[in-house]
């Protein structure tokens, strides 16, 4: 009888195996044992994890540095290894490549890797931030050292769990009608985002009499998986309302996004949600399955999407698409949409997602790179010029994205591409805007997560190269359901936020027009364009920016008010454009000859980002940045002939603070819109609210863009798609 797979190759056990938490530092031993064939003089064992981990990376250089890492034998044969963000085959990247040399290993020996090795005063490794089932450690050996590599038939996994509490979250419509019944969400997270099911205690509704049908309470027990929601839920009058939670114990609180209510709503009113993200079956974590429950249940957003990188779907993992898109598909509580990302090179097209109205259609991958099954090859389309062919005239779309692969649009179809997306948890990408109209593409604007780690709709960038919160979309459609969110994104129709639910209505007309339009349409008038706004913020509004094209046109409120006694020290920008974009920020500032009083952070996305030093004439931090913002505010005393002292890997200067005026100082740092910006502390507006219009006196002739970019004091912000306005 042949010998079975695991005699040959050898097996790999794992201690502990005890569910650890989230974001939590240990140690772990994971050891191999050497297999009937051994391991020859020349042969590789490779131990890799799943490229969305942010499981701490390891080091072998410093024995008291966390995530040091050491690999022992009890074999004849000598070790040398090292650590590979891309030494493995594509989900499991991440990869500990050890290599056998001067003899070999003999069947029975045992190589040991220890992550978080403690022996040289290093605390461990640090878990990675976000809850999974079962995290795998996939080992592979080429014990022959052909260069060829077979997994093993059984890999040690570990279950990973939430964190406590450490954060209260409410969950609302933005529109509603006075005594329409609705639904609200109320859910406890981690510090790292994740959902804490383990939460026992009692949420209090602060202002629950405000509502009709909102208990005063309400006590999560054994089954609650942190999430509570209440159907029924009414406002008895007009206005803006916030559902308000806290835990006293925990002394947690919380509010919801605003809720406008009005006498009654319009044709359109506006829909959340994500249509971006991918799960375990491809490169993301936790199964699809997982995907669609916890986007409804959890991230509790309205519409959802899953687009798996085409070269890893399979045939029978796209019957899996559709059947949970249709299963999952609810009109008037959820809507999903089937589809997949378009997964080129960046001069065939780069990233484009697909999504179909219905079930049942073709994929038409760029490729079967990762696909053993050859006998859909005839469905490929490549370049996207091809694929435009195919998919001009069905009920499909394309929407460009950037992510590993930035889209390219050098290449463009105005049928099938409504709308691109801007942002997601890849970073924020105005230059695409700009490039996008500069090349004249009239386009709507969304964004999404491109969530890998389980949490479409709420995903956090925990600290992996997944730099920002990612973004949502808000739709204006009819009703909640496929048809009336697809129309509504054809007609552009829409607008992204950085993952806040920001209340934004937009209209626009002519000088004296009743501003009938809504965004996204295009029209005629004569004369001078009038934009009406009204905004209700999740913070405080900064600031609110009429764009035309690339021009601003007006900035409301036209003086800011500032806090001279405070500073905002900003930076920004990313390094390129393609994958390796994030811009690590880490560094200090020293004032000289004045005192730090106070210093907060502005705009931090993560945990993992931090202010590490606090004193009277230093602040440190550690910051990465994907084409968002982040910074820090400075309280100062005694500071009038004091000199700022700014030191990072990017960027450094003095900057003399009695040469600072009304204007921000910027300092340039090259990249992708690269640059450090220090000012007085904008207030912006000081309110929630908004409410008013601008009338362009000086119009272009033709056809121009004209869209509004919001701010908030926390650095979220909004983006409307334009309308494209004819002017003569």
């Amino acid at each position: 009888m042949a010998a079975d797979f695991k005699t040959m190759y050898g097996w790999a056990e794992l201690s502990p195996t005890n569910p650890v938490v989230a974001g939590s530092t240990g140690t772990f031993r994971l050891t191999y044992h050497v297999g009937e064939y051994g391991v020859d003089d020349g042969g590789t064992l490779k131990i890799s994890f799943r490229f969305a981990s942010d499981w701490g990376r390891a080091q072998c250089d410093d024995p008291a540095a966390p995530n040091y890492l050491t690999v022992t034998t009890d074999g004849p044969g000598k070790l040398a290894y090292r650590y590979d963000p891309k030494g493995y085959i594509r989900p499991y990247q991440k990869c500990l490549t050890i290599d056998v040399k001067e003899w070999a290993l003999y069947a029975g020996n045992t190589v040991t890797v220890t992550y978080g090795d403690t022996s040289g005063g290093s605390p461990g490794t640090v878990v990675q931030t976000f809850r999974e089932d079962s995290f795998e450690f996939r080992v592979s050996v080429d014990a022959f050292g052909t260069g060829q590599f077979v997994e093993l038939d059984e890999h040690p996994v570990l279950e990973i769990l939430p964190a406590g509490a450490a954060r209260l979250v409410a969950v609302a419509p933005t529109e509603v009608a006075v005594g329409e019944p609705f639904a609200v969400g109320v859910k406890l997270e981690d510090e790292w985002g994740n959902p804490a099911p383990s939460y026992r205690g009692e949420v209090v509704v602060a202002n629950a009499t405000d509502f009709g049908g909102l208990p005063e309470s309400h006590p999560y027990d054994e089954g609650a998986a942190g999430v509570w929601r209440v159907e029924g839920v009414t406002c008895a009058a007009p206005g803006t309302h916030v559902v308000q939670v806290r835990d006293d114990a925990l002394g947690l609180s919380g509010e919801s996004n605003p809720i406008v209510c009005v006498e009654r709503t319009g044709d359109w009113r506006p829909y959340w949600g994500d249509l971006h993200g991918q799960s375990e079956e491809t490169v993301g974590t936790n199964s699809i399955d997982d995907y669609f429950a916890f986007a409804r249940d959890a991230a509790l957003v309205d519409f959802v999407g899953h687009q798996g990188n085409d070269f890893q779907v399979t045939p029978e993992f796209w019957q899996e698409v559709n059947r949970c898109s249709g299963q999952y598909d609810e009109p008037g509580r959820f809507v999903t949409f089937p589809g997949y990302e378009w997964s080129a090179t960046t001069p065939a097209g780069g990233d484009h997602n697909v999504y179909y109205l219905r079930e049942g259609e073709t994929i038409h991958r760029t490729s079967h790179w990762q696909i053993a099954d050859k006998s859909h090859m005839a469905d490929d389309r490549y370049p996207i010029s091809e694929l435009y062919d195919e998919l001009r005239g069905r009920q499909a779309m394309v929407v460009p994205h950037i992510g590993g692969r930035p889209a390219n649009l050098e290449f463009h179809d105005a049928e099938l591409e409504p709308v691109i997306e801007i942002y997601s948890a890849w970073g924020q990408f105005e230059w695409l805007l700009r490039e996008a109209i500069e090349r004249g593409h009239k386009v709507g604007f969304v964004a999404g997560s491109d969530d890998h780690k389980g949490r479409p709709g709420a995903s956090y960038p925990g600290s992996s190269a997944f730099g920002v919160y990612g973004g949502m979309t808000c739709v204006l459609a009819g009703d909640l359901s496929r048809e009336a969110l697809w129309e509504a994104l054809q007609a552009r129709r829409c607008y992204a936020t950085t993952g806040q639910r920001i209340a934004l209505e937009v209209r626009a007309d002519g000088p004296a027009g009743p501003s009938a339009h809504r965004i996204g349409e295009e029209f005629a008038v004569t004369g001078a364009p009038r934009l009406a706004v009204r905004a209700v913020g999740t913070a405080d509004i900064e600031e609110v920016a009429i764009m035309r094209g690339l021009e601003c046109l007006y900035r409301y409120p036209e003086q800011m008010p500032r806090d001279r006694s405070r500073l905002r020290v900003m930076w920004s920008g990313a390094r390129i454009r393609g994958r390796d974009r994030i811009a690590r920020w880490d560094g200090h500032l020293e004032l000289e000859g004045g005192t730090i009083a106070a210093v907060e952070p502005y705009a931090f996305d993560s945990a993992s980002e931090a202010i590490t030093e606090r004193g009277a004439a230093r602040v440190a931090w550690k910051s990465v940045t994907s084409g968002d913002e982040d910074g820090v505010v400075l309280t100062l005393s005694d500071a009038d002939g004091a000199t700022l002292r700014f030191r990072s890997e990017i960027a450094n200067f003095d900057l003399k603070l009695s040469d600072l005026g009304d204007e921000p100082y910027v300092v340039q740092a090259g990249g992708v819109d690269l640059q450090v910006q220090v000012e007085h502390l904008p207030l912006g507006l000081q309110s929630r609210t908004c409410d008013f219009s601008f009338v362009d006196a000086s119009p272009v002739s033709g056809c121009s863009p004209y869209y509004v970019r919001l701010t908030q004091v926390d650095g979220a912000r909004a983006w409307t798609s334009p309308f494209y306005v004819h002017c003569s």
